[in-house]
């Protein structure tokens, strides 16, 4: 069940974070799945540890009714901000594309706060 839906779950996902700046990547197997979080400014860079942006994620997800799992940067820049996304084997395929909705949802409220937080923290360097 899972090795026939995680491949169309995967791109499914992929596509619907696609217009985001602050994504990197989607990569995983089966229906678990990693979301990578990258500084919008350049589209590869980690973001700044400063901006918390992996409980920011889960924060903002559970506030869409979804629970997911983030990582934080580590200091030695090995990894940056990520998501883990894990739905359950039995999941139906509507229950599947509103957990995808509702995390691009989040992701698309995650972006926003962290531009404006990157913003003023440009301003208040000048």
């Amino acid at each position: 069940h899972v090795r026939e839906r995680g491949p169309r779950l995967r791109s499914d996902l992929a596509d619907a974070l696609s217009d985001f700046e602050i994504v990197g990547d989607v990569r995983g197997r089966g229906f678990l799945l990693g979301v990578e979080l990258v500084d919008p400014r350049d589209g590869r860079s980690y973001l700044p540890e400063e901006l918390d942006a992996a409980s920011l994620v889960d924060r903002t997800a559970l506030q869409h009714d979804l629970l997911v799992l983030s990582s934080h940067s580590t200091p030695d820049g090995y990894a940056g901000d990520q998501t883990v996304i894990a739905p359950a084997y039995t999941a139906t395929d509507e229950e599947l594309a509103g957990m995808v909705e509702r995390f691009a949802a989040t992701i698309g409220d995650v972006e926003r706060t962290v531009k404006e937080e990157l913003a003023a923290a440009e301003l208040t360097r000048l």
